[in-house]
């Protein structure tokens, strides 16, 4: 369930619209107050004051101590870390590597790095950044860490599937098991410690695990009625522990369950029809390999069918 990485970038980059950043600072106060305020009807007019714009207002917040500075190359920061948001992370990478460069104590910088290899699916280049950004954070005093390194609290999360795809289970679980003792609510960590539970054969873990990450999807998305890529993925693998257990019936419903939830999963699909070649079933089989393919064609992952296969 990769909660999806552009999910978890929503608490990474904030706020994309500058806009919308400036909607979440403080009320002015004082000689700012005076400073910033639009007039009211009753005073609009000629010797009404122009609203100043929303930077040079910000400005004078700062200037007065009512917003805490940012952090050393936040503008580098979130230009890199927009582009990444964006799906552009082979443009935000050559951002990240001026900003370390400028800036090589900040374990910010490292971490920005470390997300746009991450996005490239160079995860291993990508472990050595996280693992500066993650020591570097604990170095920072604790009042002062949100605001110098915002995303601080979710880099053992981003570690954790970077070493899991370099092929670290031992590490991932560790990322994994410490971003989730900081943010309890993280499914997407829960749903990585039962991928490593699940390669290692683990399947009590597995399973508990599983059920953490599906008490954490939003209600919404809990009811089964409902579409949902997460609780489809979360079924899915519930479906390979039963298989895994000799319990092909009740695999097919998880699986049944997860097609409901994600008809798009195309993966799913292939396990289904392998599951009524063990049951017997073979049109309904065939009728899982079919729906594979639709699902391939929905997804953009065409593959050569093979020989003699109905189209």
């Amino acid at each position: 369930m990769r909660l999806p990485l552009l999910a978890v970038l929503g608490l990474v980059v904030g706020c994309t619209d500058p806009a919308a950043d400036r909607a979440n600072q403080p009320a002015p106060t004082g000689d700012v107050a005076k400073a910033t305020s639009q007039p009211s009807s009753a005073s609009a007019g000629q010797d009404a004051q122009p609203v100043l714009p929303p930077e040079v207002a910000e400005a004078l917040q700062r200037a007065n101590g009512e917003v805490p500075p940012p952090p050393p190359g936040d503008d580098q920061a979130r230009v890199a870390l927009q582009l990444i948001a964006r799906n552009h992370p082979e443009q935000a990478e050559p951002v990240a590597r001026a900003l370390l460069t400028s800036f090589p104590d900040q374990p910010r910088a490292a971490f920005v790095l470390g997300l746009s290899l991450h996005k490239q699916k160079r995860y291993s280049d990508a472990v050595p950044f996280f693992e500066q950004a993650l020591a570097g954070a604990t170095a920072i005093e604790a009042a002062q860490r949100a605001t110098q390194f915002p995303e601080h609290a979710h880099v053992a999360h981003f570690l954790g599937w970077a070493r899991y795809y370099a092929g670290d289970l031992d590490g991932a679980r560790g990322a994994f098991t410490s971003h989730v003792a900081v943010v309890p609510t993280a499914g997407d960590s829960w749903y990585g410690i039962a991928l490593v539970e699940i390669d290692e054969d683990q399947v009590d873990a597995a399973a508990a695990a599983l059920e953490r990450a599906m008490t954490c999807l939003p209600e919404a998305e809990r009811v089964e009625e409902t579409r949902s890529r997460d609780r489809g993925k979360i079924l899915a693998r519930q479906g390979d522990l039963a298989l895994r257990a000799d319990r092909t019936q009740d695999a097919v419903e998880l699986y049944r369950r997860a097609l409901r939830a994600w008809p798009d999963h195309y993966e799913v699909w292939a396990k289904v029809a392998r599951c009524y070649d063990r049951l017997g079933d073979a049109p309904a089989a065939d009728r899982a390999r079919l729906e594979e393919l639709n699902a391939r064609e929905r997804m953009g992952r065409i593959v050569d069918a093979p020989k003699g296969a109905q189209p």
